[in-house]
C-alpha cells in the first residue's frame, strides 16, 4: 500500500478520461493520485510525484457500477445443458416444500460467499456494486446477519457497495408433472421487508460511506401488491433505491398477466412503485416486442416515471433474449444501466456484448 501523503503517477497504453461532457480514450494517458483522490488525468503533468508506474499494456479507467453484481456462483449455468431447468434442482419441488424448506449454508459460508464475489468484482474492475444471490438454495430470503457480514467484507476489500437483503411474499415450485405454481405466505414476505428496513436505517452510511443500503424484494412474481405498495413507501421515506427482476421471462410474464390481468410494468405503475430510483433487472420481455407480443406502453411508463433498465447482455444473449434494441431505448429518453448477473463479473465483456 501506497503511503497517505505519496502522490503517485500511472500510466498505461489506454487511459479513459473525462472532457467536454463526455468519456475520451487517451493513448499513453497519464493519472496522477495522492490520497485517495485523483488530481490529473491526461497527458505531460506539470508537478513533481513521488512515484511513477507504468501499467504497460493496460487500460486505466473508472470503476465500473455494477447494478446486478452476482454475489454467489452463478448456478445459471449449471442447468444450459440439461433442460428444462428445473430439472437441475433450481426450482424447489412440491415435496421439498412440504417438507419444510431449509438453509444450505452455515451463516460464516454466507458471509464467505459475499467476500468471494466482492473479490472477484475489484479484479473485473467493479468498484461500486448492488448483489444479487439465487435464494432456490435459501429456506426462505436473505437474512440481515449475512448482509452485516457483507457490509465488513466490502469495507474490508474497499469496495463501494449498496446493500439490502431480498425479501418475497411467494415461492415458485414444481409440480410432479413439471408445471410451475406459485405458494405464498405474505406475512413471512412483509417481515422480511420490516427486517430490511431496519437495516437500511442502521447501516446507510457505514465505513466512511463505502456500505450503502437498498431496498430489494425479489422477482416480481414472487411479490404481492402489498410488499410492493409498502416497499414503495419505504423506499421513498428513506431515500434509497429500489431493485425489483422484473419483464425478464416468458413465465414471469404469463403468471402477472393471469394474476393481475396486466403486464408486469403496468402492475408497478398501479402500484406507483416506479420512482427514479427504481431498477428494474433485464426488461427484455416488455409490450410490444417478439418476446412479449401484443398491445401495451411498458416502455412509455418506464420512460415517463424514469425507472432505469439493469441491462445484463451477456445473461440475457445466453437466452436468446436481447433489449428490442437498445437503440430504441435510449431513442425513448428510457435510462439504462448496466449489471453482469453472472460470474465471472467481465463488464468489458458485456459492453461489447450490449
Amino acid at each position: 500500500m501506497h503511503s497517505a501523503s505519496k502522490r503517485t503517477l500511472m500510466t498505461a497504453a489506454w487511459v479513459v478520461g473525462h472532457e467536454a461532457g463526455k468519456h475520451i480514450l487517451m493513448p499513453r494517458g497519464e493519472v496522477v493520485y495522492q490520497d485517495g483522490a485523483i488530481l490529473y488525468v491526461g497527458h505531460g503533468f506539470p508537478g513533481e510525484v513521488d512515484e511513477r508506474i507504468d501499467c504497460g499494456q493496460a487500460l486505466i479507467a473508472p470503476g465500473f457500477i455494477d447494478l446486478d453484481a452476482l454475489s454467489d456462483l452463478d448456478t445459471t449455468i449449471l442447468s444450459f445443458d440439461n433442460h428444462p431447468a428445473w430439472r437441475k434442482g433450481r426450482v424447489w419441488p412440491k415435496s421439498y416444500m412440504d417438507a419444510g424448506p431449509y438453509e444450505m449454508y452455515q451463516p460464516e459460508e454466507l458471509v464467505f460467499q459475499k467476500r468471494h464475489a466482492f473479490g472477484q468484482l475489484i479484479r473485473n474492475g467493479v468498484t461500486t456494486a448492488l448483489p444479487i444471490a439465487s435464494l432456490y438454495y435459501r429456506e426462505w430470503a436473505e437474512t440481515v446477519e449475512e448482509f452485516e457480514g457483507a457490509a465488513d467484507a466490502a469495507a474490508e476489500l474497499g469496495l463501494r457497495v449498496y446493500l439490502g437483503p431480498a425479501y418475497r411474499t411467494g415461492n415458485p415450485y414444481v409440480l410432479p408433472d413439471g408445471g410451475i405454481e406459485l405458494f405464498f405466505d405474505e406475512q413471512r414476505g412483509l417481515q422480511g421487508l420490516d427486517d430490511a428496513i431496519g437495516f437500511c436505517g442502521r447501516m446507510e452510511g457505514r465505513h466512511g460511506g463505502l456500505v450503502r443500503t437498498m431496498l430489494a424484494p425479489d422477482r416480481i412474481e414472487t411479490c404481492t401488491a402489498q410488499l410492493l405498495r409498502r416497499t414503495s413507501a419505504a423506499g421513498r421515506e428513506l431515500g434509497v433505491p429500489m431493485r425489483l427482476h422484473c419483464s425478464q421471462g416468458e413465465f414471469e410474464r404469463k403468471t402477472v398477466t393471469r394474476l393481475h390481468g396486466m403486464s408486469s410494468v403496468e402492475w408497478l405503475e398501479s402500484l406507483d412503485f416506479l420512482t427514479d430510483r427504481t431498477l428494474l433487472p433485464h426488461g427484455t420481455h416488455v409490450s410490444p416486442s417478439r418476446f412479449a407480443p401484443g398491445p401495451g406502453r411498458d416502455l412509455e411508463i418506464i420512460a415517463e416515471r424514469g425507472a432505469v433498465i439493469v441491462h445484463c447482455p451477456l445473461v440475457a444473449a445466453r437466452f436468446g433474449n436481447g433489449l428490442e434494441s437498445f437503440a430504441s431505448y435510449r431513442a425513448r429518453g428510457i435510462r439504462i444501466g448496466l449489471g453482469t448477473d453472472t460470474s465471472p463479473p467481465d463488464m468489458l465483456l458485456n459492453m461489447q456484448i450490449g
